[in-house]
């Protein structure tokens, strides 16, 4: 899922198969954290594809397998994601370098808030980082579809952006809040329909466990990306984020019903 890539299409920016081929092209030059460890010398090749036929069966992290089974330390691992994060080629990177779209575009649809304005001309990595927000976002949902996905067996996809949903589709909810960033805050409320509130009693863990981990996934997810969650809480049935105006709104399927995910994160320097 990649929200940049659903803003751009649905601007006109681009098309699906424009994104597709940007997506494509990310993953070909994207290492994962096993190929960075052999080719530091930190693994054997062996060792990664054993990590990485373990996550078949483990929910963890690749780096937290590692760890456990003692073949890192934690200070390796986050040298590793420190290394995989410097040479990380961005979507707007690929979308550029594939000549799908020029910077002078990028900037300006990417112009929304004020603090880009004032700076004007600025960096592609400096627009990359501002929009951390999206990367924050995207682990989230990125979360909340690995716990689906491991309760239920089913995949999550988005299906729209930035289109307020009806919540009387979402019976069921629950806040998420807390700080990253360096103590910015955010808060997010997952909405799920009815039939898939009832898959998941199906499943057995209960609402609360199914919340908590989307949580644990979500920390994981972000120290994946060289990111913290510093602060996080649950608020069942608490509603959508008060500082609504500016937030993400995304809305997703499963084979068994919908759900929504509303996100808000503070303005650095507020």
């Amino acid at each position: 899922m990649s929200f940049l890539g659903r803003f751009l299409v649905e601007q006109g920016a681009i098309t699906e198969a424009q994104l597709a081929e940007g997506l494509a092209y990310q993953r070909e030059k994207n290492q994962r954290i096993g190929e960075v460890a052999v080719e530091r010398g930190m693994l054997t090749a062996e060792q990664a594809e054993d990590i990485r036929q373990r996550q078949n069966v483990d929910p963890r992290l690749f780096g937290d397998i590692a760890v456990g089974e003692r073949q890192l330390s934690r200070r390796a691992v986050d040298d590793l994601l420190f290394l995989q994060k410097i040479h990380h080629t961005y979507l707007g990177e690929a979308l550029l370098v594939l000549g799908h779209i020029d910077r002078n575009q990028y900037q300006a649809l990417m112009g929304r808030h004020y603090a880009l304005r004032d700076k004007g001309r600025v960096s592609l990595r400096y627009l990359q980082e501002f929009f951390a927000e999206n990367r924050v976002a995207e682990c989230l949902f990125a979360a909340l579809s690995r716990a689906l996905q491991r309760w239920t067996g089913e995949e999550a996809a988005a299906n729209g952006l930035d289109s307020a949903h009806d919540p009387a589709e979402f019976p069921e909810h629950t806040r998420i809040e807390g700080t990253v960033l360096g103590q910015r805050r955010f808060a997010a409320t997952i909405g799920l329909s009815r039939p898939l509130v009832e898959r998941l009693a199906q499943a057995g863990p209960g609402l609360d466990a199914f919340y908590a981990t989307v949580l644990h996934y979500f920390g994981d997810m972000l120290r994946d990306k060289g990111l913290r969650l510093e602060t996080g809480t649950l608020l069942p049935a608490a509603g959508h984020p008060q500082a609504c105006q500016d937030c993400l709104v995304v809305r997703a399927h499963t084979p068994t019903g919908g759900l929504g995910l509303t996100f808000w994160l503070e303005e650095a320097g507020t």
